[in-house]
């Protein structure tokens, strides 16, 4: 084990897929229309967030001044406000895979497969202990790394998920302390 830096770690943390499992007549949904068969929670982490913010913002600005994209609605509707894989065209996604490949950053990735049996015994059937569980997993060997870490989380629909969320992190900092026998010590700040 590595001796912690004194430096900040921020930590930008997305999915793609969902943790549904069922729909509202609780009806197993997994892999129908509008049910991904996978849940795929990562981040990207870096100590040098501006330089990232500037680059995206130059990238974003460029784009809206080619002429190629001129006419393209979801260029002055969305891309010029944000980026979003599903939404952009497939020359502004190149583009961004580019730029990230570019960027201080690195990034880390779980994917689950959403296994009835599983969801329903080990996560109680329930969508935000699934996901939870993988906040734990993914974060369990990270935070000891650097002094300070500021996670900011994409935000989930309308619920008010930042007190379990915190709960998940400290599950995962719990979980490294046993497992190595030393304590993480670290300043966290969630967001």
């Amino acid at each position: 084990m590595k001796k912690k830096q004194d430096r900040t770690t921020y930590f930008f943390v997305d999915e793609a897929g969902d943790p549904t499992f069922y729909n509202r007549k609780k009806e197993y949904i997994v892999g129908k229309k509008g049910c991904s068969k996978t849940l795929i929670l990562g981040f990207f982490k870096t100590e040098e967030p501006k330089i990232i913010r500037k680059k995206l913002a130059g990238l974003r600005k460029e784009i809206i001044k080619d002429p190629y994209f001129k006419n393209v609605p979801s260029i002055k509707n969305r891309t010029s406000k944000i980026f979003h894989a599903t939404d952009d065209l497939p020359e502004v996604r190149e583009r961004v895979y580019k730029l990230i490949n570019e960027l201080p950053v690195k990034s880390e990735f779980m994917v689950a497969r959403k296994i009835e049996k599983i969801f329903n015994t080990k996560h109680e059937s329930s969508e935000n202990i699934f996901y939870d569980d993988l906040i734990i997993k993914l974060f369990q060997n990270q935070l000891h790394k650097t002094s300070r870490n500021i996670i900011y989380f994409a935000v989930r629909g309308n619920r008010a998920r930042q007190l379990p969320l915190e709960e998940a992190i400290k599950t995962a900092i719990n979980s490294f302390e046993a497992k190595w026998k030393t304590g993480v010590g670290s300043e966290i700040k969630i967001y």
